[in-house]
């Protein structure tokens, strides 16, 4: 859990909120334009998939501090689409919402 707590800290506001989103919905796959609209409030102009996936590229430094992998996955959408799906496994979603709780509890 420490790795997931060392993860978090290092998000920027706009990631937190699109990997918190992933966490409350675990199991779920979410296009680009969703996160964007529901995490994210809203698209202000821009390309939903570029948004996100400047935002996913602004976690590389808590992805590299934690010494860990990226804690969801991402699929490119089906050739003639736009965008990539977005999604977190249950049991990563449990831990990281475990180290949450530790870290509001300490």
């Amino acid at each position: 859990m420490e790795r997931a707590g060392v993860f978090l800290d290092e998000l920027a506001p706009q990631a937190r909120r699109i990997f918190e989103y992933l966490l409350r919905n675990p199991g779920r796959g979410f296009h680009c334009t969703e996160l964007v609209d529901k995490a994210l409030g809203g698209s202000n102009g821009a390309d939903p998939a570029k948004r996100v996936a400047g935002v996913v590229y602004g976690m590389t430094k808590a992805y590299d501090d934690s010494g860990r992998r990226y804690p969801f996955y991402w699929w490119e959408a089906p050739e003639g689409s736009a965008g990539a799906t977005y999604a977190v496994r249950p049991s990563v979603a449990a831990v990281f919402l475990a180290a949450q709780l530790g870290q509001r509890e300490g």
